[in-house]
């Protein structure tokens, strides 16, 4: 995966492969510390070591490289993973990565990773949240708020879809968050 934003559909497929109906996505970078926490609300991990290239829950093939890569990522730049089951239901992970390390992957256009999987997974609802250097949370996107404003048809017109991304990229910039620049 060559970028942060490779790494984050990655995640959030695997929250949909979990039957998740629910991902809430937060971003923030303090102190040259890029974090990204990502919860849902699916069926929880049962393996124990995920990040284990060997470990999987795929049928199809006996190795995961996903998890492994972004760790490797993250303690690469002497960052951190964190992956555990939510109490009720669901999963969160959470990494960091230090953006001013030599080895940080670039972020990639991790507004255009939102809009694949908003518009790939309609039927998932993503909540989207910013954290600034003060650590203020703020909603910036709400899928399920957008469906019951406008229909799936015309949530498909292109000038909708570009409005949905320029928003979120806006706001991922406000923060430092710019795909254009790298890290």
């Amino acid at each position: 995966m060559k970028d942060l934003a490779d790494h984050l559909f990655d995640i959030l497929e695997n929250s949909v492969k979990a039957g998740a109906t629910e991902v809430k996505i937060t971003l923030g970078i303090q102190d040259n510390l890029f974090f990204c926490k990502i919860e849902d609300n699916g069926m929880g991990i049962k393996e124990k070591n995920v990040t284990d290239p060997f470990v999987t829950s795929r049928k199809t093939r006996r190795v995961g490289l996903g998890l492994p890569l972004l760790k490797k990522a993250a303690e690469g730049t002497g960052g951190s993973l964190r992956i555990f089951n939510l109490e009720k239901k669901g999963a969160c992970l959470e990494f960091k990565i230090d953006i001013s390390h030599i080895d940080a992957k670039p972020f990639g256009d991790i507004a255009r990773t939102f809009i694949d999987a908003i518009y790939g997974w309609p039927k998932i609802n993503f909540e989207i949240f910013v954290q600034n250097k003060i650590g203020k949370k703020t909603s910036i996107f709400c899928s399920k708020e957008i469906k019951e404003i406008l229909s799936y048809t015309e949530m498909q017109q292109k000038e909708v879809r570009n409005f949905i991304y320029n928003s979120i990229n806006q706001e991922l910039n406000k923060i430092g968050i710019d795909f254009q620049f790298g890290i």
